[in-house]
Order: C-alpha cells, then structure tokens, then sequence
C-alpha cells in the first residue's frame, strides 16, 4: 500500500518544533488514499504516520528537551515496558521523548510517540515511579485510545476518495484528514480521554508495571504527587485528565505488592539519567 505522507526519519520529526504541513506533504508521488471504505481499521502504518503529525503538532506548542542521555535512558525504559504490554512491536517501534516545559504532563500519539513533560520527569522519585507514567501512556497506545478520537464522521468520509483525489490536493480527503489530526491533538491537549478509558489505561498500567519487574505502588505514590499539584494554581498538573483523587481511589484498590528484585540496579540508573533533570 502507498503512503499518503512520505517517510521521515523520526529523529527528524523529534528535533521539530513546528506542525506537518499535510497539504505540502500530500503532494509527493507516493501519496494515495489513508482509507479503503467507511468500515476502514486504520492499520499500523497508517497509525504511525498519523502519530508523527499529531506529535509534530505537540512539539509545535513545547519544545523538545534536547537531552540526549535522558531521551536514551527513557527508551531503554520505555522498551522494557512494551516488551510485556499488549502491543509489544509497532510498524515504527516505539519512541520515547521528553517536553521542555516545568507543566507536570505526559501524552500518547498513535503508533507509540509518548512525550513526557520535564516537570513529571522532575516530580518521578525514582526509576518505578517514571515507569508508572510511561506505563500508563503505553496503555493508550495499546488500547489505540488516540484514534478512537477520530469523529466517525471523518473516518466515514475519508472513504469516499479515491486515491487520485486525494494525491496533490489541499482539500477533500487532504482536508479531513488534517481535521483527524486535530481531533486527536485536540484530545491530547485539551480535552482529555473519557473515564473509562482513562481507567482501563491505569489498572493496564499496573498490570504492566508488576509483569516488567517494577512497583505497582508507584502509580499510586504518582498520582498523590499529582492530587499535591493540583492545587497549585500555577501547576498544569495533567489537565486532561481525571482528578487525580477519583483515580487514587480504585489504582489504590487495585495495587498488588510490589517484587523487590533489582531494586538497587533501578536507582542507580535514574540517580545517573533523571535525578538531577
């Protein structure tokens, strides 16, 4: 199948701070239509390619910590989690990536982008706790809860182009699915996951958390952390989000004891990459 964007080294887009122009990049020759019909699951690659614009469109409102020895320690993190979550390979591997802002927040675009604020990355106490917040983002991913934000009405109308028409226009399926784009951002940054996901995305997470050897506890001590930013006005404390109390209440009914092995490795490595960030 032909791509509708062309391919770009992810490091490109990471080191990007402004939005994909869509129009500009429809008009190569290896464009074609992102969907075959209104009942269209969009697959991986497809996934992947709407994750690098959303995510390019987060980097457009916060810059990119350029740190290369936290980005690595992060995807070496990242990478044990997904090694034992739902999805473990994606058609570009997951990324892990971290947002030069103090806001306490993190966000999941489609196809495995995840993009942890600087000020959660302060806020994590140790290496569990960091892996709290990136397992919960990897439950997104898994669950594909980015592209659930997708209105059906624009997943329906993407499937009445054909690939011509949608190669070297600004409009038409160009344009809806730019406005995709936008629903997911939209969520990420304003609006937020419902309930329920949100829900399945933390007791995931502690499911993952023990499977991969960390503390399921940390989500909890995490979560605290967040209720306590909160109430300062001048903290972005995950704003998209659930209260951090209505959360607290079923993660702390749910925690399971924690496996104590390799702790000592653990701290080790976020006192030499994340400690002092």
């Amino acid at each position: 199948m032909k791509r509708l964007l062309p391919i770009v080294l992810l490091s490109a887009l990471l080191l990007s701070g402004n939005p994909i122009n869509l129009g500009k990049l429809a008009k190569v020759k290896k464009g074609a239509k992102l969907v075959a019909g209104a009942a269209h699951k969009i697959n991986e690659e497809e996934e992947y390619y709407i994750g690098r614009a959303v995510a390019a469109n987060i980097l457009g409102q916060y810059p990119l910590l350029r740190d290369a020895g936290l980005t690595r320690y992060l995807n070496l993190v990242g990478r044990t989690l997904t090694l034992r979550s739902g999805r473990p390979e994606l058609y570009g591997g997951y990324h892990f990536a971290v947002l030069d802002t103090p806001e306490v927040n993190a966000f999941s675009a489609p196809g495995g982008i995840v993009l942890l604020t600087r000020g959660i990355v302060a806020m994590a106490a140790d290496e569990d706790e960091l892996a709290a917040v990136m397992a919960h983002e990897i439950q997104h991913v898994v669950a594909k809860d980015p592209l659930k934000a997708i209105r059906s009405q624009r997943m329906k109308a993407l499937g009445t182009f054909t690939a011509g028409e949608a190669v070297g226009s600004s409009g038409g399926a160009l344009g809806i699915l730019q406005d995709s784009v936008m629903d997911i951002s939209g969520t990420l940054l304003q609006k937020g996951y419902s309930r329920s996901q949100e829900k399945d995305a933390d007791l995931g997470a502690l499911k993952l958390l023990a499977a991969s050897g960390y503390d399921p506890k940390a989500l909890l001590d995490m979560l605290k952390k967040v209720q306590a930013a909160e109430g300062k006005k001048k903290l972005k404390a995950f704003s998209a989000h659930p209260s951090a109390a209505r959360r607290i209440d079923y993660v702390g009914e749910s925690v399971a004891p924690a496996d104590p092995a390799n702790r000592l490795a653990r701290d080790a490595r976020f006192e030499k990459n994340a400690a002092s960030r």
